[in-house]
């Protein structure tokens, strides 16, 4: 399991731990009248009832849990970066991890030179470069910077 995604679990089971907390403090346990002093067995609520902003407080923290948790979780699958021409095809520097990607695309307009938000799949291979396996191209941002499309490690080739 990638780093970042053992962060977001383990935040989003905390968040939600966290959250539910005050609904089973309002759960005595149920007792069954057996060793206690002055129980029946039957649930009595509590004088003067429950407050209607105890149920809004239950209701926002699972909805802050939620939109947490999909915000962590949306952009999995995205890559950002410019696409160049490779002797197998098409690749892909992210800009975000600086990882060059060998594209798998089926039927997806991509054209070298073109800075572009893809969805899709990361893979590994045993051999060769990471690849990416394209299911759409999110945002078309337009052309590339020239620095942009030289992976680290690489030396720009001279423009003529």
């Amino acid at each position: 399991m990638s780093r970042a995604k053992h962060t977001s679990s383990t935040l989003a089971v905390s968040l939600v731990l966290l959250l539910t907390a005050p609904a089973f403090a309002q759960y005595g346990g149920g007792s069954t009248g057996m060793g206690s002093a002055g129980s029946t067995g039957v649930y009595q609520a509590p004088k003067g009832g429950y407050s209607s902003s105890t149920g809004i407080a239950i209701g926002a923290g699972a909805a802050a849990g939620v939109g947490i948790t999909y915000l962590a979780l949306r952009n999995r699958g995205t890559i950002v970066g410019c696409v160049a021409s490779a002797s197998d095809g098409l690749k892909l520097l992210n800009e975000k991890d600086r990882k060059t990607y060998a594209l798998v695309a089926t039927n997806i307009g991509l054209a070298p030179g073109d800075r572009v938000s893809l969805r899709g799949k990361k893979s590994k291979s045993e051999s060769g470069p990471p690849s990416f396996q394209v299911a759409k191209i999110v945002k078309d941002y337009g052309s590339c910077k020239q620095e942009a499309l030289v992976a680290p490690g690489e030396k720009p080739v001279a423009s003529r």
